[in-house]
């Protein structure tokens, strides 16, 4: 990747179980709002990630159709 980081499968599954932990713990709301968003976060960045990862090997840039 270009930024030198790479989100893996193991990343998302250990902030969700982080996020589910901190629900089921009955943490602050503050904190389970926090991980929920670095979750969400993660997600997000995998799937840009995989994205990019089609377009570079079937050619295509982002924007062009």
């Amino acid at each position: 990747m270009e930024n030198g980081v790479t989100v893996t499968d193991e990343d998302i599954r250990a902030a969700k179980r982080a996020w589910r932990r901190a629900v089921d713990g009955h943490a602050a709301s503050e904190r389970v709002a926090m991980l929920y968003d670095s979750y969400r976060r993660l997600v997000s960045t995998q799937a840009q990630q995989i994205a990019d990862d089609f377009r570079r090997r079937h050619g295509s840039e982002p924007g062009v159709a």
